[in-house]
């Protein structure tokens, strides 16, 4: 009998790298020794802060167009979630079998990395070479890459990209190494950047005969108005207008995203203008996982899993532009990602703030939230609960009692989302 899907999930982030920036060559080594299944469908790799809605509207666009296609989530909590084909997860038996052929595959190159002095494989590493088997396998035709933030990115050098699309970049990111993704004749698309990393992306893709676009030059968003669900949008590239594109996400930024997908799907699936209601359906009816999204009505009740400055700040400012609440109360369960750098922009964004430890304990406690409710906040703006529920229900009845309309706002990590979720299912 064939391991679970969990247990797969445990032992290959059991796995202890060696030489990581020995990455690349060991995945070129791999992907030889399997058969060289990247060769069989074409990449995209998406990178930066926006990485998640680009990538998922790219995937949704390539399903709507009828292209077999996969999705590859580096920030995936489990195995289901971290590889996709054409529009669903993979089956547990079938990723129970793409294992075992890595398995067999890594203890015959395990002689051969130590031959070489290449060090042992990294969790991500085995990943992307699963995925790999899986799209060559399926077959899909094109497959997009979620490239994750931190070391490792090297990796992915190997699959020979098609284009990037890079979303803001975070502070501190090696940008110089981040452009060397960009293949030879491939097509990259970008948000602005600071100038160290659109420069570098500049230098790149004239040395690699790239084709780059920048948002803002001969591709734009306008006429980006809130709507039901999330926003309509008129989204130009140099193939032309796409008039009052759904997108079934909230914020000025998710509209960017969508035409960074956009672009990289004209690249993919040909030459011309595509269908605008395939675009429509595509963005329609994307979801991305912990995006922000109502989940209660009276008050207006919303959740997001946002826990970076950066994340945050896009949810507070989707929030404004939507809804525009007379007050809005916030219930914080921050998770292990949650940067306290973000309080300041909540201390301005809500009337009352309510802190919840967080139940997997592997966020701050209730110390720490006490000193965050006291360093960040005017007295009585900021209090700390024991539990979610509690915290909600005083966040609700402050929006309630607010003249106009006030909202309520579950944030800080999955947690949050989650725990949002379940006190409204139905």
């Amino acid at each position: 009998m064939g391991k679970s899907e969990s247990e797969i999930w445990k032992e290959i982030w059991s796995m202890k790298p060696e030489k990581e920036g020995l990455a690349p060559e060991r995945m070129k080594v791999a992907l030889d020794l399997l058969g060289r299944p990247e060769g069989l469908f074409k990449s995209v790799l998406v990178l930066g802060r926006g990485r998640r809605p680009a990538s998922r509207l790219l995937y949704s666009l390539l399903c709507s167009y009828g292209i077999p296609s996969g999705l590859f989530s580096s920030g995936a909590q489990s195995l289901g979630e971290c590889i996709g084909a054409r529009g669903k997860g993979v089956e547990e038996k079938r990723l129970s079998d793409l294992f075992g052929e890595l398995e067999n595959f890594l203890f015959l190159a395990k002689e051969r990395f130590e031959s070489e002095g290449l060090g042992k494989m990294g969790p991500m590493e085995a990943l992307l070479c699963l995925a790999a088997l899986e799209f060559s396998d399926e077959p899909v035709d094109a497959a997009v890459f979620e490239v994750g933030p931190g070391e490792g990115f090297e990796a992915y050098l190997p699959l020979g990209a098609e284009g990037c699309l890079f979303t803001p970049l975070p502070e501190g990111a090696p940008v110089p190494l981040l452009a060397g993704l960009v293949g030879e004749k491939a097509f990259a698309f970008s948000s602005p950047q600071e100038e160290e990393a659109e420069r570098a992306l500049r230098e790149r893709a004239q040395d690699a005969g790239a084709r780059l676009l920048f948002d803002g030059e001969g591709m734009e968003v306008s006429n980006d108005l809130p709507a039901v669900g999330g926003q309509v949008a008129d989204l130009s590239t140099p193939r032309g207008l796409y008039p009052q594109v759904p997108i079934k996400l909230f914020g000025g930024f998710q509209a960017h995203m969508a035409l960074l997908a956009l672009a990289a799907g004209e690249g993919l699936i040909g030459e011309g203008r595509l269908e605008e209601d395939l675009v429509s359906e595509a963005f329609s009816t994307v979801k991305v996982p912990g995006s922000l999204r109502p989940v209660a009505q009276d008050p207006l009740t919303l959740a997001s899993c946002a826990s970076s400055r950066f994340e945050i700040g896009l949810c507070l400012d989707a929030v404004e532009e939507n809804f525009r609440p007379s007050l809005l109360a916030a219930v914080i369960v921050p998770g292990a990602r949650f940067d306290p750098s973000s309080l300041p922009l909540l201390a301005e964004a809500s009337g009352l703030v309510l802190f919840v430890p967080d139940p997997s304990g592997k966020g701050p406690d209730a110390g720490e939230l006490s000193k965050f409710a006291k360093e960040s906040f005017a007295p009585g703006r900021a209090l700390v609960e024991g539990g979610f529920a509690e915290a909600l229900q005083k966040a609700r009845e402050a929006a309630s009692s607010s003249d106009g309309g006030g909202a309520v706002l579950c944030a800080g990590g999955e947690g949050a989302f989650l725990e949002a979720e379940k006190a409204f299912r139905r």
